[in-house]
């Protein structure tokens, strides 16, 4: 562009130069010659008509693919306790002056406890037939509905009805039983049934993806025998049924539990129906259990099946509460297991599990953990009143739990403490 402007310039000048050559003989009349302007005509001319193009060079981005976010370990905190087996002193404890009822008191010393757990599993060891059927205590044991309210009030939301006891007042009382929980659509009960299909439905627990299944059994109900119409009502174990149930609940559920009421009342160490069954469900691969039935502690093991899974076994918690008297009988459990998923593996386990030793403080009929109890409320304590439990104290209960939980027990802390991962 710039060579051919310059070649119009010299040709514009050549021009000129010619013209002034053709006036050397000047006449009279001088002729104005202007200045020529070619250079600023041509220059603005062709800057006007010129077309610049700017190439403008966009950079590649370079596509980095971010690894997907793996979510933290979710985890659930459960805790149980056993046997609420409601004597006649036990449900007289929560009369009121205006002749209503309130067990509150039952389970106030152990509310902290609660409040740190999201599942909180109780054993109602006697069915909740309520007023209409009259109340009764041992043997065919009937039970005020408030109880259960109190229950509710202190924050359980999974309540286990699978126990021999659970025919002690018939139908009308598993009935009343059954519809005064579907007042409490939060509350999951388990172990009583409307119908062959409510029986098989596995119910679970899910938070944020984990998901953990609870099932309930019981080895029988006292010989009385379930209605030839309706098998369906009370959960028995049964081979084929548990088995059953805990293939399909293994299908949807990351965790699961089996809560059985099995052994031998009064015995430390399990029958040869817990062990039949603790293999079963090891076999299973059921992840964890928690027992009841016997009305005194039982050990606690880790099993580990032939294909390297491992279960952890609570044979018995024994009573949380009751009238029974015997001094070995009001020391119980309160269970604690940890519960952990890890989204990045997919596997869920057991990180820490704890068995806290209980006192039913009987004549107050209120339940102490270990770690607050003392000689002094030992000495206020009615089993002391009983046939030789004269020896009734720390010491005794510091003994029995160190025969019962073996070395895992620790004195210091007055409790098992086990951590797993």
């Amino acid at each position: 562009m710039k060579n051919k402007k310059n070649k119009l310039l010299k040709e514009a000048l050549l021009i000129s130069s010619l013209i002034l050559t053709s006036c050397g003989n000047k006449s009279s009349v001088d002729y104005a010659v202007p200045t020529p302007v070619f250079e600023e005509i041509i220059d603005n001319t062709f800057e006007e008509n010129e077309t610049t193009i700017e190439v403008v060079e966009t950079p590649v981005e370079e596509v980095i693919e971010e690894e997907p976010v793996i979510p933290e370990n979710e985890h659930v905190d459960l805790l149980m306790i056993g046997d609420v087996l409601v004597h006649k002193p036990v449900y007289t404890s929560g009369i009121k002056e205006d002749g209503t009822l309130n067990y509150d008191h039952l389970f106030m010393n152990i509310q902290e406890d609660l409040n740190d757990a999201e599942i909180k599993i109780v054993n109602q060891e006697t069915i909740l037939g309520g007023s209409e059927l009259g109340f009764s205590s041992y043997p065919c044991f009937n039970s005020p509905q408030e109880i259960g309210i109190s229950e509710v009030n202190a924050g359980f939301n999974y309540i286990l009805h699978a126990t021999n006891h659970a025919m002690d007042k018939g139908f009308k009382a598993i009935d009343n039983t059954i519809n005064f929980w579907n007042n409490y659509p939060e509350i999951t009960m388990l172990g009583l049934n409307t119908s062959d299909e409510e029986q098989e439905v596995i119910h679970t627990y899910t938070q944020n993806g984990l998901t953990i299944a609870l099932l309930n059994y019981t080895y029988g109900t006292n010989g009385i025998p379930l209605p030839s119409d309706k098998p369906y009502l009370v959960n028995l174990l049964d081979e084929e049924k548990v088995t059953r149930d805990i293939l399909k609940a293994k299908e949807i559920a990351d965790f699961v539990i089996v809560l059985p009421h099995w052994g031998t009342e009064y015995r430390y160490v399990p029958d040869s129906l817990q062990e039949k069954y603790t293999k079963l469900f090891s076999d299973l691969g059921v992840d964890l259990v928690i027992g009841t039935h016997p009305h005194v502690l039982e050990n606690i093991e880790v099993i580990t099946n032939d294909e390297g899974h491992e279960m952890l076994v609570y044979y018995s918690l024994g009573n949380y509460v009751s009238g029974q008297l015997a001094k070995d009988r009001v020391v119980g459990g309160m269970a604690k297991v940890s519960i952990e998923k890890d989204y990045e593996t997919n596997e869920t386990f057991i990180t820490e599990y704890e068995l806290d030793p209980i006192i039913t403080q009987q004549g107050e009929y209120t339940t102490y953990k270990l770690e607050d109890y003392n000689d002094t409320l030992a000495s206020e304590n009615n089993i002391k009143k009983q046939s030789g439990c004269s020896n009734f104290d720390m010491n005794y209960i510091n003994n029995l739990c160190t025969e019962i939980l073996g070395e895992d027990f620790d004195k210091q802390e007055e409790k098992v403490r086990v951590k797993l991962k």
